[in-house]
């Protein structure tokens, strides 16, 4: 009889241990939906053999936005995460040991006016309401714009609108020349450039914000499956590159925008690692002026009182995995396999 409850105990055990490790390996992937050029990345996953390639399993987890994304974060349901430099600071300093390991893209943010609006440049908007998602990083960089224009910021009537609020009123609207209770909007793409191509609006200027890969402090223990997993996020951009009307039409579908090639190209205008197929040139590092958009985040942050006490920006970013990447594999060729599945 002992020997049976001996050998069920083995059994048990190594059942959990199977159990363990099966779960050790999956990768959950915490990504925003309807957010381009992200998006298009994620689809690169999703639609070919890149994560086969890397000998990887993952589990992608949609969300709305990065709030949410950030909610699953502190909650320990997602290891890596896909986001822009505004919620990553906010999830640093909420829950420390989460690291930055990559640069992902540039985004833009945009300040934009009716499209036959007398409204030529930003220094006419002194005094009038300007509107957009107040509390996001669209405000923060729409605001740096309006200063480094000499606007007087406190002469300004700031009003909040969300994007799916703008999406509305521009449905509403007849004129191309003035819009109901507001002179210019702010927010971020895409849909900024549907409104251009719809004719409902120009744009007055645009900067960027700076989004980034985030891993939990489990994953960063897990070298080896981080290490597989920046490859693929490598990969998947040359793949972007190389195939942008298809995968394109991948995101899409699957996020319900059903926006245009024109569209989601103007959206990725910004990012340089769209319009390279060559891997060797492709940028996942951090520069000077990336460092000082993330310091100007936590200003902000600082500001609004989201963040109590100020991070220490450099100690929160380790791109030495994705370096060691850079220096051991340069290039990704099409001899690297990349299909379509």
């Amino acid at each position: 009889m002992r020997n049976i409850f001996e050998i069920s105990a083995i059994i048990l055990a190594m059942l959990i241990s199977a159990t363990a490790t099966a779960n050790d390996t999956k990768i959950r992937l915490g990504w925003q939906v309807p957010w381009a050029t992200q998006g298009q990345l994620v689809m690169g996953l999703q639609h070919t053999n890149i994560p086969q390639l890397n000998d990887l399993d993952i589990d992608y987890i949609g969300f709305s936005y990065g709030g949410p994304l950030n909610k699953a974060a502190i909650a320990g349901e997602v290891d890596i995460l896909l986001t822009a430099d505004h919620p990553a600071l906010v999830l640093m300093s909420k829950k420390p040991g989460y690291r930055i390991v990559s640069r992902m893209m540039y985004n833009r943010v945009c300040i934009y006016v009716p499209s036959k609006s007398s409204i030529q440049e930003l220094k006419q908007l002194e005094g009038k309401k300007v509107m957009g998602p107040v509390g996001a990083a669209a405000e923060r960089v729409a605001m740096q714009g309006l200063r480094d224009a000499s606007v007087d910021i406190e002469g300004l009537r700031i009003g909040k609108l969300d994007m799916a609020q703008q999406s509305a009123l521009l449905s509403r609207e007849g004129s191309d020349k003035a819009w109901t209770g507001v002179d210019a909007l702010f927010g971020f793409d895409p849909l900024p450039a549907v409104f251009q191509e719809q004719g409902k609006a120009r744009m007055l200027n645009c900067g960027k914000v700076v989004s980034v890969v985030v891993a939990s402090p489990e994953m960063l223990k897990r070298k080896d499956d981080l290490k597989r997993f920046l490859q693929a996020f490598r990969m998947s951009w040359y793949n972007y590159a190389k195939n942008p009307e298809v995968v394109n039409q991948q995101f899409s579908k699957q996020s319900r925008l059903n926006v245009s090639d024109a569209v989601l190209d103007e959206a990725a205008s910004i990012e340089p690692n769209r319009w390279t197929a060559k891997p060797a040139e492709q940028g996942f590092l951090f520069d000077e002026g990336d460092i000082k958009v993330l310091h100007e985040a936590q200003k902000y942050l600082l500001g609004r009182n989201i963040l109590k006490t100020p991070l220490d920006i450099p100690a929160q970013i380790d791109t030495t995995i994705m370096q060691s990447l850079l220096e051991d594999d340069p290039g990704i060729s099409e001899s690297s396999g990349i299909k379509a599945r």
